[in-house]
């Protein structure tokens, strides 16, 4: 063994004695701890899925609802005057916020599923905790009141294994309120300061999305078309090539060009 090894070996016969050397009621006491934390995480994390699922349901529930009577009804919407089209736009608008609602949600799902095999820091109780109260108010829809418990999450704890998605969810909350160009700041921070994370799809997805909404349509197509290209197989890549398809059809009928920055 070269003395290198002996060190090594050394040291670890070292730290397992004096392990062994705490009073039992002091590894009983960290032992209890230990646990108590992991069951704090555990419910908090069961909470946010329970939560999610459930909301998930009704809104799955409602959007069929509201998708049949337009079914049902739609040849008398379309045979019948401007007001009963105006009416029929309406229902298709609401369909498309409900089914964005339910996008959320379904990402909020895969992070709560995901969340145990990511590196990092792992999330203490209190940790998760603070951020089942963010994501609350990005699912009741009060944003810029998220926004604020994002902001001292990360700041909190930097180094969560939770911190990327904050960092999203907080744009999310941005987008929530039409607050584009600082959104779109947001998501890229996503990509900056975490560009191993699973996010990093949906932040530049969103970034489309919020160039789209800007109705900088050749913007929007660049970074829709980096999701489409980079990430072909996920599920981004196939909202993506859908935003791309009702862009071509804006340019199409459009006899003005896209601005072009």
């Amino acid at each position: 063994m070269n003395h290198m090894n002996k060190t090594t070996f050394a040291l670890l016969i070292g730290l397992v004695v004096l392990g062994l050397a705490l009073p039992a009621d002091a590894r009983v006491q960290r032992s209890s701890e230990d646990v108590e934390t992991i069951k704090q995480t555990q419910d908090s994390s069961n909470k946010i899925l329970a939560d999610t699922v459930q909301t998930v349901n009704g809104i799955q529930v409602d959007l069929q609802a509201m998708k049949g009577a337009i079914e049902e009804n739609r040849h008398f919407f379309e045979q019948e005057s401007e007001k009963n089209a105006k009416i029929l736009k309406d229902f298709d608008l609401r369909i498309t916020g409900m089914e964005e609602r339910l996008s959320l949600f379904e990402s909020q799902l895969q992070d709560v599923m995901s969340h145990g095999g990511k590196g990092g820091t792992a999330a203490t109780g209190n940790e998760a905790e603070a951020y089942r109260k963010a994501l609350a108010e990005v699912n009741a829809q009060n944003y810029k009141a998220a926004i604020p418990l994002f902001d001292q999450f990360l700041k909190k704890y930097p180094k969560s294994s939770m911190a990327d998605n904050a960092q999203y969810w907080k744009g999310e909350a941005l987008y929530g309120l039409k607050q584009f160009p600082e959104a779109i700041l947001e998501f890229q921070k996503v990509v900056k300061r975490f560009p191993r994370s699973d996010k990093v799809p949906a932040s530049v997805l969103k970034q489309g999305y919020c160039f789209f909404e800007s109705k900088e349509y050749v913007d929007a197509k660049a970074f829709l078309q980096k999701v489409a290209n980079e990430y072909p197989k996920s599920e981004e890549a196939s909202k993506a090539r859908e935003k791309i398809r009702q862009i071509d059809e804006i340019l199409a009928k459009s006899s003005q060009p896209a601005r072009i920055r």
